[in-house]
């Protein structure tokens, strides 16, 4: 997210951004209707988020009026919004500023021309979620929630402009092309914005943390009328490196445009890294090796829906690095722009979904052969990049998740959407996620592949089958290759024989998920080869078109619910074995607290080797820890309530901490053996 930089110049010439998100006015049919609201808002907040099927897709109304300052005149306006669900058209003063496409990224109109200056002017925006075949994603459960979901505001800068082109970014796209220790070197490409042909002048400093100068340069430019693009190239020497988790240094990069004068200015925070993806020795970061243990992130939560604060976002970050995962794959479309800034300060590495989404139904194939729904890609595409290319923890763009092969051939598509985003950025890797066999999984630099194992098909222990299939084949142990996998479970419930559900069935135990994750941890532990794993999902989605057979209409592959509040038994497992600072045991399966056999399988999930049980006061002996888990198997309990008591030794601070959990268990009047 680019910066608003304070300069000393004079208040009239700088760049103006002015937050417009309060005081709107919405409605769906009749504006005598409306009612006010403030931005970021979705209709659906009450409807999709819990799950009604029949949530309302069609086209809402916004308005609201802005005052033209007189001494805008001469200047230049632009609207910005940062998230409309999908189809976006603004009107200024009854006339028609833009439409925008896409419901996942921010994009701007300028409006100039469109102001009275010294008087009210009407903003009226025309939202529609409603189903397109033009407008990516077509596919997917995922729901579509609708409105303007993120925040707005207006523009104002001089008639010489960095960026503002539509794409939403911030015009400055910083690539450092060469990374190590000792140097960095690259270039920063800037877009100029001017009405008509002009010399101008650019000058680039770059600050560390300390706020000290490492680099600063100038260059100049002949811009042509309208958009051009001018090079500053940069080098900083003993570079302080973007290590992820470990140290997510950032610098803030500001860059000033003039035109014999001041004319207009922005700043980001970057980092500066090098990275590289190996089919037999995973994954590297700055030459060190670097083990991508990620999760899948859906981007909306109960009550709200897509509507998020900066807290909420700071919360679910909080939450993925509590259970030690260090790689997150934004699912399904681009995130809030404070996610990715976050990311950065604490050293997540992102694999950034484009809006190209498959699906294994009939009635969704994700890819339509039309020129419309190309050029829509192709905007999408430019817009995602555009807007996320300085954010270091971006390392990975999606280019296309479990595509359809039905109906209309999408390799061509897919082959072009791979080409457009590598020459836009050539340092970064692309990424398909993938289900299926065949040539598909050739276009891209990386492979994500996404199981169903033990969830939608065949039992657990498949995922151990299939990594030995994958490795043993001359040609796809050749494909740099990471693994995805998720399987559904609800807390409370809990199944004493457990066996694979009905994955379209509403009935999904939280000891079967765990079983299924177990497994694959198992599977995977000390494969090198793979560059990451992206365990699915981080927390439960909705999506209300399974809300015939799921509870809620939502999807509960999570680890975590999707209010946050209660993290389900598989979190803990992950946790166990992903983080090794914060010395834990947990008890699984206890939501179920009353049983009828007599005779129990007590599993604690914990990241220290050996932990000992105590039921009802005496110990049941102890067990070292493989995995993360430890199982005491043929338990016996007593009619009525029992008392579990599980607890290990750490030293800590040269001394040592007892780390203990309990829980209670009911057995049931004619409790059998």
């Amino acid at each position: 997210m680019c910066l608003l930089v304070a300069l000393a110049v004079p208040a009239l010439r700088a760049r103006e951004v002015y937050d417009i998100g309060r005081g709107w006015k919405f409605y769906t049919a009749d504006w005598r209707d409306s009612v006010r609201v403030d931005l970021p808002h979705t209709w659906n907040d009450s409807d999709a988020a819990v799950g009604r099927v029949d949530y309302y897709r069609g086209a809402g109304n916004y308005f609201r009026y802005v005052q033209a300052r007189p001494e805008w005149r001469g200047r230049r306006v632009f609207v910005r919004f940062y998230g409309a669900g999908t189809v976006a058209d603004l009107m200024v003063n009854g006339r028609h500023a833009g439409e925008h496409r896409g419901g996942n990224n921010a994009f701007e109109f300028e409006i100039t021309d469109l102001l009275d200056y010294g008087k009210k002017n009407l903003l009226w925006v025309i939202v529609d979620n409603g189903t397109r075949l033009d407008v990516l994603p077509t596919a997917g459960e995922d729901n579509v929630y609708g409105g303007l979901y993120r925040g707005a505001e207006l523009i104002v800068t001089g008639p010489t402009a960095i960026g503002l082109d539509g794409y939403g970014g911030c015009g400055v796209l910083f690539t450092a092309e060469s990374v190590d220790t000792l140097k960095a070197s690259g270039r920063a490409a800037v877009t100029v914005n001017v009405p008509d042909s002009r010399h101008v002048q650019l000058r680039m400093v770059v600050r560390d943390a300390r706020d000290s100068v490492v680099f600063e340069g100038n260059a100049k430019h002949k811009a042509g009328a309208g958009i051009s693009v001018a090079t500053v190239p940069f080098e900083i020497a003993r570079p302080h490196l973007w290590q992820g988790t470990e140290d997510p240094y950032l610098y803030t990069a500001t860059v000033v445009l003039s035109d014999g004068t001041f004319a207009d200015s922005v700043s980001f925070r970057t980092g500066l890294r090098s990275f590289a993806a190996d089919p037999a020795r995973g994954f590297f970061l700055n030459g060190v090796r670097y083990p991508l243990r990620g999760v899948v992130l859906w981007r909306d939560r109960a009550g709200s829906g897509p509507v998020a604060t900066e807290e909420q976002l700071r919360r679910d970050v909080a939450i993925i690095r509590e259970m030690g995962a260090n790689a997150v794959r934004v699912a399904g479309g681009t995130h809030h722009p404070a996610f990715y800034d976050l990311c950065d300060e604490e050293g997540l590495v992102v694999l950034a979904d484009g809006p190209f989404i498959g699906t294994s139904t009939l009635d969704g194939r994700g890819y339509f052969a039309t020129d419309r729904f190309r050029d829509n890609a192709r905007q999408q595409f430019r817009e995602l990049v555009y807007q996320h290319y300085n954010n270091p923890s971006v390392l990975f763009w999606g280019i296309f998740a479990e595509p359809e092969m039905m109906g209309d051939n999408p390799i061509p598509f897919i082959e072009e959407m791979n080409g457009l985003v590598k020459s836009l950025d050539p340092v970064r890797l692309t990424v398909g996620v993938s289900n299926k066999d065949g040539e598909v999984n050739r276009i891209t630099d990386l492979i994500v592949w996404n199981h169903a194992f033990g969830w939608k098909t065949g039992l657990p222990g498949d995922i151990a089958i299939w990594r030995d299939q994958l490795r043993g084949d001359p040609v796809w142990n050749k494909v740099r290759s990471a693994v995805s996998y998720r399987a559904e479970g609800i807390p409370g419930q809990y199944a004493a024989r457990p066996v694979r559900g009905e994955p379209y069935g509403g009935w999904h135990p939280e000891n079967w998920q765990s079983a299924v994750h177990e497994a694959h941890v198992e599977a995977l532990a000390g494969e090198e080869a793979f560059w990451a794993v992206f365990v699915g999902d981080m927390f439960d989605h909705g999506a209300a078109r399974t809300a015939a057979r799921n509870p809620k209409g939502l999807d509960y592959c999570g680890l975590v619910t999707f209010d946050r509040s209660v993290r389900k038994d598989a979190y803990w497992l992950y946790k166990a074995n992903w983080n090794r600072t914060e010395p834990f045991v947990h008890i699984a399966s206890v939501r179920n607290g009353r049983r009828s056999d007599a005779v129990q399988s007590v599993t604690i999930y914990s990241n220290l080797p050996v932990a000992e049980l105590v039921v009802n006061g005496e110990s049941v002996g102890t067990r070292v820890a493989r995995g993360g888990v430890m199982r005491w198997d043929g338990v016996r309990l007593r009619q009525g309530d029992n008392a579990l008591r599980v607890f290990a030794v750490t030293a800590a601070d040269d001394d040592y901490l007892t780390v203990e959990d309990t829980a209670r268990l009911t057995l049931l009047p004619g409790g059998r053996l």
